[in-house]
């Protein structure tokens, strides 16, 4: 078996020669070819790695993300204002506190009319859509939320001036027999009577 030393290159995996001095044991890895040399002799060309498993998904163009209320902006404080007092006029509403209904809307309904008249920003091309700016929907939900509460509150106030010879009688009224000949007296509709009767039971 030869030991590769007629061909001036040493085999790595032939015993050490006769006489040799112990080395401490190494793995056996062949040396790493020349620059410009592969193991087997020939230049070294340039090799394209192979593309990993799967297609990599390609770069596209990102969404831009929706535009936010910003509380630094003045025009974005408003519509703010206007959502939180609609829906605390609505709230005012729904547990009968008419007399705190009817200013907190007409401040939703204020604010929202004031955000709404605000022009919009230029656009470079005229024909482009211009988007939607994000205080318009605030204020578009505190105008319907406060323009409600407005709407009940003022029914309300109205029926209580037009009525209010009926509403004291049946308030002194001490029995419901006297407070349903309150609706004879002064010649009510049905459906006002009917009303505050469903509300006494």
């Amino acid at each position: 078996m030869s030991s590769g030393e007629d061909s001036g290159e040493r085999n790595p995996f032939a015993p050490p020669p006769p006489g040799a001095p112990d080395q401490p044991w190494r793995p056996r890895t062949p040396r790493p070819p020349a620059t410009g040399q592969q193991p087997d002799g020939q230049p070294e060309e340039d090799h394209t790695q192979p593309p990993p498993w799967g297609r990599r998904p390609e770069p596209g163009p990102q969404q831009p993300s929706p535009p936010k209320l910003d509380p630094a902006d003045p025009a974005h404080r408003t519509a703010r204002n206007a959502l939180l007092s609609g829906f605390a006029a609505l709230l005012a509403v729904l547990f009968g506190l008419y007399w705190l209904a009817f200013p907190l809307s007409l401040l939703a309904v204020w604010y929202a009319v004031a955000v709404l008249r605000i022009p919009a920003e230029p656009t470079a091309d005229p024909f482009s859509p211009r988007p939607v700016r994000p205080q318009v929907p605030a204020a578009l939900s505190a105008l319907l939320t406060g323009g409600l509460a407005l709407v009940v509150s003022l029914g309300v106030f109205g029926m209580q001036f037009t009525y209010r010879d009926y509403l004291g009688c049946r308030e002194n009224s001490v029995t419901q027999e006297a407070a349903r000949s309150c609706a004879q007296e002064y010649d009510v509709p049905a459906w006002l009577s009917n009303l505050y009767e469903v509300a006494d039971e």
